[in-house]
């Protein structure tokens, strides 16, 4: 599997290549280091990020004073987050939150509700930027998508000599208001979702597992509704129903792709037990729109946090910690507590991302 991965990575980087040295991308503003960094330039959204930072002044204006409490309250927040999540991580890995990285089609699986997530995730984060800058009287040189080997990412090009004459304080506005406006989305879909009605409605099949009884019977997408006649609109009720059957039995599912029969074949972990071989979700009703708010939901929250890690000059939250340093101590002294404060985030974020291999 990984090297079918492996294989598929190095061809799309390798196509991308043979594209870019054809039609001379450079030129067009296209940055390309093969296997590792794609980043696409281009000037057609800075009169939208102008437009809207010229309307409702004092609303950015108090919206880049709150993002500045938000994420100085946060930063704090999110070390002191995955440093407790690291503690469980070495001393209960079980009850440890895992800590993945979002990798499309790698580390987890492709849907809408994915993609649907990440092009809002990365609009409202790097428009707030640029917003916020403009407020500030900083120029916009390029907004643009970034490709990290085969993590995708976006970003907003503010002038980099009027970042350095700016104050301190205008930079740490800009810095914070990508947080700032994923923590607000994540807030306002957080409410959508208890306000949807959620009723359970079967159970969706999100993938098979190789080599069992369900890997060449069940369409993953599909959705079990009766197990022999049963009804099984929730994951108890389906838990309950199949925990009665042993290897060897036969099942008659009802599903949403019509009627199909299974024999099922031994639990891995319960000698005895019958076991078909499936991920099950809870399907409700209304869950492609759950589906897509939850994604939503979580990586605004997600990176809202992770973006507010003091590792120094590579997340917001490391540049605003810089800025904090260099406001109370002395160039040489906030260096190296910059540096310490860094090494410390990687560990822990380090050590968070061991949940992978020892749950």
């Amino acid at each position: 599997m990984i090297e079918y991965i492996l294989l598929t990575i190095a061809t799309f980087w390798l196509i991308l290549t043979g594209i870019s040295r054809r039609f001379n991308l450079e030129a067009k503003g296209v940055t390309l280091v093969p296997l590792v960094l794609l980043m696409v330039r281009t000037q057609k959204f800075l009169t939208t990020v102008n437009t809207l930072s010229e309307k409702m002044k004092s609303f950015w204006n108090t919206y880049a004073s709150v993002g500045v409490a938000v994420s100085v309250a946060g930063i704090p927040f999110s070390l002191g987050y995955f440093a407790w999540n690291a503690y469980k991580v070495l001393s209960a890995p079980t009850e440890a939150v895992p800590v993945v990285p979002i990798i499309p089609g790698v580390t987890i699986k492709i849907s809408w509700g994915l993609i649907i997530g990440i092009i809002i995730l990365f609009f409202v984060h790097e428009f707030s930027h640029g917003i916020v800058a403009r407020r500030e009287g900083i120029s916009l040189k390029s907004m643009g998508f970034i490709l990290l080997v085969i993590i995708p990412g976006a970003f907003v090009e503010p002038d980099e000599e009027e970042m350095k004459k700016a104050s301190r304080l205008t930079r740490i506005k800009v810095y914070s208001a990508g947080s700032l406006a994923n923590f607000l989305v994540a807030a306002l879909v957080f409410i959508l979702l208890l306000w949807i009605p959620q009723v359970p409605d079967g159970i969706l099949i999100y993938d098979t597992i190789p080599g069992t009884p369900a890997a060449d019977i069940l369409a993953e997408g599909s959705i079990i509704h009766q197990i022999n006649g049963v009804d099984v609109p929730a994951y108890e009720t389906f838990s309950q129903e199949l925990s009665v059957y042993k290897k060897g039995d036969t099942l008659l599912l009802e599903t949403s792709e019509g009627t199909v029969q299974m024999v099922l074949a031994e639990h891995p972990d319960i000698p005895g037990q019958g076991y078909m071989g499936i991920r099950p979700v809870q399907h409700v009703t209304h869950f492609l729109a759950i589906e897509i708010l939850s994604w939503i939901f979580m990586l605004n929250l997600s990176v809202a946090l992770f973006n507010l890690f003091p590792i120094s000059r590579v997340l917001d939250g490391g540049k605003i910690t810089d800025e904090l340093l260099n406001h109370f101590f002395s160039e040489a002294t906030s260096k190296k507590l910059g540096t310490v404060f860094a090494m410390l985030a990687v560990g822990i974020l380090l050590i968070n991302l061991l949940t992978n291999v020892m749950t």
